[in-house]
């Protein structure tokens, strides 16, 4: 399922995994508790096998241990938790990659789960809109590594 991500991340200096990071199920268990949501099979799938992704100084969410959970700038319960704190983005969006000031991933779950997953969106800061980017976890991937390699 993963071998272009793989393939991709293994001729790229930007790009970094690091293995042996995958989480527990039971994080993504708690996680989906937490969140109230089920969790999009791709990224189940990517936490249960990578559990990482750095883009140059910048990782795709993950799950922290729970006892780490409130300081994990790169988990995504922590960060849905700041999102609704903050206001934005509108509820029924889930932060997942926010490399940089001027964009930010989101899945959004507004419409649940097709074929079980969510579709990803891209809020351009300096347009201020959301634009749908990718049908699937997977894709998103796929796309993030082509794009930054």
């Amino acid at each position: 399922m993963f071998d272009v991500v793989d393939d991709v991340v293994a001729k790229s200096a930007r790009l970094k995994v690091f293995p042996g990071q995958g989480v527990p199920d039971a994080l993504i268990e708690d996680a989906e508790r937490e969140l109230g949501i089920p969790l999009p099979a791709t990224y189940k799938a990517w936490l249960l096998r990578y559990g990482n992704l750095s883009v140059g100084d910048t990782q795709v969410f993950t799950l922290a241990p729970i006892e780490d959970r409130d300081i994990a700038d790169d988990d995504l319960v922590y960060n849905a938790r700041l999102a609704v704190e903050n206001g934005f983005p509108p509820l029924g969006l889930l932060p997942v990659f926010i490399p940089g000031s001027d964009e930010a991933f989101y899945f959004d779950t507004r419409g649940g789960l097709k074929e079980g997953e969510y579709p990803v969106v891209r809020f351009d800061h300096d347009e201020g809109v959301f634009h749908c980017f990718s049908p699937s976890f997977l894709e998103f991937m796929i796309t993030l590594v082509q794009v930054y390699r």
